[in-house]
């Protein structure tokens, strides 16, 4: 049945309903056939056959409607009672379509309702009986007897039934609601807490750090011992780059605690729902922290865009140390024509070829600046998307902002049915 979270979003009933359109199909042509055998006419066919059309145009939205009765339902009860009625009374058979009606009664209407219903529903076998078959009066009146309580008690079953699959909907609905609202609320609280913790950090290492070096600068500036005041300001400058590391330390992806960056990439493909090549090429750059950190949360982000978006059956991180005006063949197992490259970069030459395979693979011109970069691709081989016709979602544009902020470009090639490719290039020269 698919994934728990599917099987909260769809409840029993609702999974029911193709079942009760094959049963009421079903009770139809067993009718028509059992009168046809009978030699009932040819009119009271046509009236159950009618009864066919009745459903489709009301009775299934009426058995379908969120709260019942509604304007289908009542357009629906009316045009079965008279198109039974008019059956029942020609041809005795025509009483098998009732094992449909009844439950139909009771899911499209309120019980009294229903029951008011499926007696007038017996009328016309009752009477064709008395006065076409001959039947006793009194076997009659005893089959009404019990017919008619136990069409009823059936039918209160089924609507008792149908509302408490109703509220357990409404309740699981309510439930997951509550569990969004509790994330929601947890995560904005541990916001706050890592923004207190930040604070408080601050404060107590780099301000206090920045105003004993401004107070001995000062001091300096008067000339009492500057000498002595300057140094104790570079030692101060000094310890206050060391907090600022370790505060930057702290807050990097605890992917990469411990580990190098090809590692770190990895231990993410290793962790994923569907297979991940992960590729490092060139002589690996000692990057900055911050760097490091920023490719870590792309391959985050970009898997995560795989996961909730992409329903790809493989995805590819390739790692690239090479010369910023160079930029790495991506290859993608998906459709592979017609692909599409959106850049936020300029100066080189975009290519695209398909090979014998159906691989398709974007290869750019390499300048002569000869700067060293470091690139990280995240592929895919699912849906893919439009990318003229389609806006940025939030994690991308933040991956945007993280990567701006390093001097660095993000690049995004997909196409419908050919996968998606997202590449960042940062820059090294400050490496």
């Amino acid at each position: 049945m698919g994934s728990p979270v599917a099987a909260r979003a769809e409840n029993a009933w609702l999974r029911s309903y193709p079942f009760w359109d094959a049963y009421f199909a079903v009770v139809l042509i067993t009718t028509v056939i059992a009168m046809v055998a009978d030699g009932g006419p040819p009119i009271a066919v046509g009236l159950v056959l009618l009864m066919a059309l009745s459903y489709v145009l009301f009775g299934r939205r009426a058995v379908r409607a969120d709260a019942i009765p509604v304007r289908e339902s009542w357009w629906y009860a009316a045009s079965v009672l008279v198109l039974v009625t008019g059956a029942g009374l020609l041809e005795s058979a025509a009483a098998i379509a009732l094992s449909a009606l009844v439950p139909m009664a009771f899911m499209s209407l309120r019980v009294a309702h229903a029951v008011v219903l499926t007696a007038a529903f017996f009328a016309a076998p009752m009477i064709n009986g008395l006065t076409t078959a001959g039947a006793d009066p009194l076997m009659t009146l005893l089959a009404l007897a019990v017919g008619l309580p136990a069409s009823a008690l059936l039918g209160t079953f089924i609507s008792r039934l149908y509302q408490q699959n109703r509220e357990r909907a409404e309740l699981i609905e309510e439930l997951d609601r509550t569990r969004e609202e509790l994330a929601e609320v947890s995560r904005e609280a541990g916001v706050l807490a890592e923004r207190e913790r930040l604070a408080g950090d601050i404060h107590d290492t780099l301000a206090q750090g920045f105003t004993s070096i401004i107070m001995l600068l000062q001091a300096a500036e008067a000339g009492r011992g500057a000498e002595r005041h300057v140094a104790l300001a570079v030692q101060t400058a000094k310890e206050n780059l060391a907090e600022t590391r370790a505060l930057i330390a702290a807050l990097a992806p605890p992917a990469l605690d411990g580990t190098s960056l090809g590692q770190a990439l990895r231990r993410l493909g290793e962790g994923f729902e569907v297979p991940v090549e992960v590729t490092v090429r060139g002589e690996p750059i000692a990057l900055p922290a911050t760097a490091e950190a920023v490719l870590v949360r792309v391959a985050q982000e970009g898997l995560a865009n795989v996961r909730k978006h992409a329903r790809a059956r493989s995805a590819r991180l390739a790692l690239d140390y090479g010369d910023a005006a160079a930029r790495p063949s991506v290859t993608d197992p998906g459709g592979g024509a017609g692909r599409q490259s959106v850049t936020d970069s300029g100066g080189a030459a975009e290519r695209l070829s398909v090979s014998d395979d159906g691989v398709a693979a974007v290869r750019l011109s390499v300048s002569d600046d000869g700067d060293r970069a470091v690139r990280l691709s995240v592929s895919d081989d699912g849906d893919g998307f439009e990318p003229s016709t389609t806006r940025d979602g939030y994690g991308l544009r933040t991956m945007r902002v993280r990567v701006a902020r390093l001097g660095g470009t993000v690049t995004v090639a997909a196409a419908p049915g050919s996968g998606t490719t997202v590449t960042v290039e940062l820059p090294c020269s400050p490496c």
